[in-house]
């Protein structure tokens, strides 16, 4: 047995611990968590809202997978929101449709990948896209972008070489953590971000706590005009919210987010 296991370990050229994955030396790749995510769309019978997939890309039959509140589908006359979620996994593990992830598909693969889905998104602005419901359903006039987990500008040297380590999985060009790709503010045209306001919601223990308060306070320093509000949850960890949906601090945070929504572009 333990022959095997030390003939296990020189096959890895790639170890992401904690058990994220392991990429071995003749190109394997294993993904430890996040693969057994297989949700069916449906009508959840708790929340009474509809999903179904959509391919947004003939090309590369990438999809992505719409909500909607089950009473909204029987009135064309509603007009609602439109929340679109870059959903976490650090760009290689977890699936809540079909993104194409690292290392098989390395930054900036992912970037393209989500901008080609905003086009399409896009494209049913008048109410002449291929999906009904966003003809129906959405104003585009209220359009939200939302995602969980990014870099970090930690100066725990452990911590930081942890996340330089996986960066570099993810984007094997990078210049480091200090690349346009994951720090925003080495691209100097955020004085022109075409929102009008923006929520960034931190937690107390997150290890990326610091890069939301960074980010917050270096957008307030640019020319942009828009508002910029801080959430920080006490006492919580990095997505604490998906973790215990129901918990007090996860409410909490999804009743900001919707008084966010609600007070309009």
């Amino acid at each position: 047995m333990e022959n095997m296991e030390s003939t296990v370990l020189e096959e890895i050229a790639f170890d992401g611990r904690p058990p994220f994955l392991r990429i071995y030396k003749d190109g394997r790749v294993e993904r430890l968590v996040g693969t057994q995510i297989d949700v069916p769309p449906r009508i959840d019978s708790k929340t009474n809202v509809e999903s179904k997939d959509a391919v947004y890309s003939q090309e590369t039959t990438q999809y992505l997978r719409l909500y909607v509140p089950k009473n909204a589908t029987s009135s064309s006359a509603q007009k609602l929101p439109l929340l679109v979620y870059f959903h976490d996994g650090a760009f290689f593990i977890g699936t809540a449709s079909s993104p194409m992830r690292a290392p098989e598909h390395p930054i900036p693969i992912t970037y393209h990948d989500s901008r080609y889905a905003l086009k399409w998104l896009a494209s049913h602005y008048g109410g002449n896209g291929h999906e009904k419901w966003l003809n129906r359903h959405v104003d585009f006039n209220k359009v939200y972008l939302s995602g969980d987990s990014a870099g970090d500008e930690t100066k725990d040297p452990d911590k930081r070489a942890k996340i330089e380590r996986f960066w570099r999985l993810v984007s094997p060009t990078t210049s480091g953590t200090d690349d346009p790709w994951i720090n925003p503010f080495k691209d100097q045209s955020l004085a022109s971000l075409v929102c009008s306001r923006v929520l960034v919601c931190v937690a107390e223990k997150d290890v990326l706590r610091h890069r939301g308060w960074y980010y917050c306070e270096r957008l307030k320093k640019t020319e942009w005009k828009g508002e910029v509000e801080m959430m920080e949850s006490k006492g919580e960890d990095h997505v604490f919210h998906l973790l215990e949906l129901t918990c007090d601090s996860a409410m909490a945070k999804l009743k900001k987010v919707a008084a966010f929504m609600n007070q309009g572009p």
